[in-house]
């Protein structure tokens, strides 16, 4: 590989990317740059080969880290090119590089990602111009805090030791940098057709067109099943879809399937109205004619700018700090200016919290209450975030079965799904984007979906032989049931424990016949259940474990599986201690160190954990 610096100043910033948080991170950096004068390149890890690490001034990789410790999908292929044997030691030792880590310490695997990628970085020859950071989600202050102060220090080390060249100032922070991706020359040509009438949608529902999503495949919703009483504060639904494919669809425990939702007619015309877009909205536009366009954009290149609204653009999301500063650009009210940008100020990521995600505040609130501010709709790639797939863990073991004509296959995906409904501080009612477009389905409604293979197994007929210690509240019953159907296709299953939390036997208890009748049959599978309203007394699942710490301090040495699945960061680290402490408190651990033989416990096991 070659190892010549370029003579231009340039940076690469690189993301491994799950959610979608370290991606918005990434593309925060790069305009750090930017304002420094630097030429910048912001990239998915999947897309690079190692020889561009070579050709830059500057690297900067914002990871995150998936599954147990998993690098995410979009930086597999990356890490393969990495982790070849036939690279020589200090193939990178001209790489300067910093990174930022996206971690959760719930998690075993705390930041392993980034920690992963630093090593072999380091084992190439690399070296780092700025320090790293590892950000933890139980931080008070969440990711974006540890990041705000990251990058603003970031600022500050690149301005003072690489300043601009030629004397030049950095771009001022009230300066909007050039589009990155701009609809400009598509809108160009609007000016030479005649306005066309209003397209005629149905307002009930966002529009039934099948996205091209890549890898994708067309589901038909089968059944919308509640599993929670009608009288119950929470709905909870058993979602069947019926997957069409010309060969059978593979599926295994863990694997999720990704729902791309969309949005209500009646708010793409209010983000319409406020923006003043309704002259061009209908207006077809050739999207060909732009000369880039953000990869995760499923759009045909022929559409419409309220198509883009309706299938694309997040317009009811949380606004990020930088989507509020972007507004400040376009604001002519001098007061929402100066309160726009606070909010994007290290100093004030407190105003920022209260202002925007305690209170889940939508875009579209936001943007009717700052009146001043008028995006231009050559922007709206560029500013607007875009919709995102929902991964939802598969909840059955799939059947396959032909399609009438026998040229396909269908295959039946359970998906356990708990609709998104509340109230904000501000008493407003909110329902999920995902859950208010699962909602809108009719039976027979065709959809694109794909789906997102696990990352780490703990499948198969060997695994199935190990004990299976599965912990699970709510919808995190969803992976641990397709786990134990699986593991109940192979011989000589192992013993299968189950302890399942919720609020009230009545109401919370899903698939309760089904655990019945495999206790009754001829199956390894002892469950424990934990309701805590059902009694004064609340009880958890991490009480139940306690009660049967024998029993597991048994197993523990036959190789166990633990699962712990859920969405409650605090529910998988009380499962976590009340499995261990026991053991670690009746003296049968090993040394006085009681934190370094908890830590060694954990790495001895298979921990494999799913929370949301």
């Amino acid at each position: 590989m070659a190892q010549d610096h370029p003579a231009t100043r340039t940076a690469l910033v690189l993301y491994g990317s799950e959610t979608g948080n370290a991606q918005d991170m990434a593309e925060e950096v790069g305009k750090l740059f930017q304002r420094l004068h630097f030429s910048v390149e912001v990239e998915e890890l999947n897309a690079i080969n190692l020889n561009a690490l070579l050709h830059n001034t500057f690297v900067v990789f914002v990871m995150s880290t998936t599954g147990q410790g998993d690098m995410p999908h979009n930086s597999l292929v990356f890490w393969k090119r990495l982790l070849r044997k036939k690279l020589p030691p200090g193939c990178l030792s001209q790489l300067q590089y910093t990174w930022f880590g996206l971690g959760d310490s719930t998690y075993i695997k705390f930041n392993w990602a980034a920690r992963k990628l630093v090593r072999r970085l380091q084992q190439l020859g690399a070296s780092t111009f700025f320090d790293g950071f590892e950000a933890d989600e139980q931080f008070p202050d969440g990711l974006d805090g540890s990041f705000v102060r990251w990058s603003d220090e970031l600022y500050k080390h690149v301005l003072q030791h690489y300043p601009p060249p030629d004397g030049q100032d950095p771009i001022p922070d009230d300066v909007i940098l050039p589009a990155r991706w701009s609809l400009e020359p598509a809108l160009q040509v609007l000016n030479d057709k005649p306005v066309s009438p209003p397209e005629t949608i149905d307002d009930t529902a966002p529009p039934a067109t099948l996205l091209p999503i890549p890898d994708g495949y067309t589901a038909k919703l089968a059944t919308s099943k509640r599993m929670t009483p009608d009288t119950h504060w929470q709905d909870v639904r058993l979602f069947s879809f019926d997957i069409e494919s010309p060969d059978s669809l593979q599926c295994h425990p863990g694997d999720c399937l990704t729902i791309y939702p969309k949005n209500f007619p009646k708010d793409a015309q209010r983000l319409i109205e406020l923006m003043n877009w309704g002259p061009i909205a209908d207006q077809p536009l050739d999207l060909s004619l732009c000369p880039s366009l953000p990869k995760n954009l499923f759009s045909s290149p022929n559409c419409t700018l309220r198509q883009l609204l309706l299938n694309n653009i997040d317009i009811t999301a949380i606004p990020r700090r930088s989507f509020l500063k972007n507004m400040s650009y376009f604001s002519t009210d001098p007061y929402h200016k100066e309160r726009l940008l606070e909010f994007s100020m290290p100093d004030y990521i407190d105003e920022y919290f209260d202002y925007a995600t305690r209170s889940r505040r939508t875009i579209i609130e936001v943007l009717d209450e700052f009146t001043s501010v008028q995006i231009p709709s050559s922007r709206i790639l560029d500013i607007f975030p875009l919709i995102r797939g929902r991964d939802f863990s598969i909840a059955n073991r799939a059947s396959q079965s032909p399609t009438p004509d026998k040229a396909t296959t269908a295959t039946r995906i359970d998906l356990l799904v708990a609709m998104v409904r509340y109230k904000t501080i501000l008493r407003k009612p909110r329902e999920g984007l995902c859950s208010r477009y699962l909602d809108s389905l009719q039976r027979g409604s065709q959809l694109t979906v794909s789906r997102k293979a696990v990352l780490s197994p703990i499948h198969g007929p060997d695994n199935a032989k190990r004990p299976l210690i599965a912990m699970a509240t709510g919808t995190g019953l969803a992976p641990v049931r397709f786990l134990i159907h699986e593991r109940l296709t192979h011989p000589d299953t192992g013993p299968m424990i189950l302890f399942f939390g919720n609020r009230n036997k009545s109401s919370d208890y899903f698939f309760e016949d089904e655990w019945k009748d495999l206790q009754t049959a001829a199956c390894p599978l002892t469950v424990h259940t934990a309701f805590s309203r059902d009694q004064r007394e609340k009880i958890y699942v991490q009480d139940l474990i306690r009660q049967q710490s024998e029993q597991l301090a048994t197993l523990l040495a036959q190789n166990p599986i633990f699962t712990v699945c859920g969405g409650s960061s605090k529910m998988a680290d009380a499962c976590k201690r009340a499995v261990f402490d026991p053991f670690l408190e009746s003296g049968r651990a090993q040394g006085d160190d009681v934190e370094a033989t908890r830590k060694a416990l954990l790495d001895s096991v298979t921990w494999w954990q799913e929370i949301w």
